[in-house]
């Protein structure tokens, strides 16, 4: 054959092979975070459920609105006490009977609300956290992404639902994904631990599961009062 030839056919070999690289699933689901960061607000609805703690329990859904480079306004409920609170970094201020007030941990009066809202993360920073604390993250069929929390990321975590939590002797967790159109749709961390409380040295197991929908990218209106934002300067 002649060498002509043989540069021919190398040339055509070249420019008709595909080569396929495999998706990497964590990179996909870090994507889908950036992209939602890159629009200018959505709403979300954050949905937790804890299993073994009566008190707990009665923790309702929490409907916010975030707004980039701006406020986050939260609004929820935890038994029979509503709440509404406009976050930005880390300044808080919520409607405490009526008048806009902002957060401190000494005051007497807002003090429950600086110890309910303290563990509160933004949506955003609260899935960088879990990718962060996740092991191996994989694909599964439904197109849904799924990992285990590291161990010392599942203790971390399960220890905020208080004192007797942190002092777990087991605990694990694991973190759930959905991406729609390459941006971040919903996600879901799980965790477990046991531990004892009580004089009796009670034997606890405990489980919250916490669920975060994504929803009205880039058509969410975030209307605060004046009154609000003037509190978080």
């Amino acid at each position: 054959m002649k060498l002509s030839s043989v540069i021919t056919l190398v040339c055509w070999l070249a420019s008709s092979t595909t080569i396929v690289v495999a998706a990497d699933p964590k990179a996909e689901v870090t994507d889908a975070v950036k992209k939602l960061r890159s629009q200018p607000n959505f709403s979300w609805t954050m949905t937790p459920k804890t299993e073994g703690s009566e008190t707990a329990s009665r923790q309702g859904p929490i409907e916010g609105k975030t707004e980039k480079g701006g406020v986050t306004w939260i609004k929820g409920s935890s038994g029979d006490n509503s709440f509404e609170a406009v976050m930005k970094g880390s300044k808080i201020a919520v409607n405490y009977a009526g008048e806009w007030v902002a957060v401190e941990e000494d005051d007497e009066g807002t003090g429950r609300f600086a110890r309910r809202l303290k563990p509160f993360k933004d949506v955003l920073e609260s899935v960088d956290e879990l990718i962060s604390k996740s092991k191996e993250i994989t694909k599964a069929a439904d197109g849904s992404y799924t990992s285990d929390l590291t161990a010392e990321g599942a203790k971390e975590i399960f220890g905020r639902l208080g004192r007797r939590a942190a002092e777990a002797t087991e605990s694990s967790g694991t973190a759930k994904y959905w991406v729609t159109d390459g941006a971040l749709k919903k996600f879901e961390s799980t965790v477990k631990g046991k531990f004892t409380a009580g004089e009796d040295k009670k034997e606890v197991n405990l489980s919250r599961t916490v669920s975060v929908e994504i929803k009205d990218v880039g058509s969410t209106k975030v209307t605060v009062p004046a009154e609000a934002t003037s509190k978080l300067e």
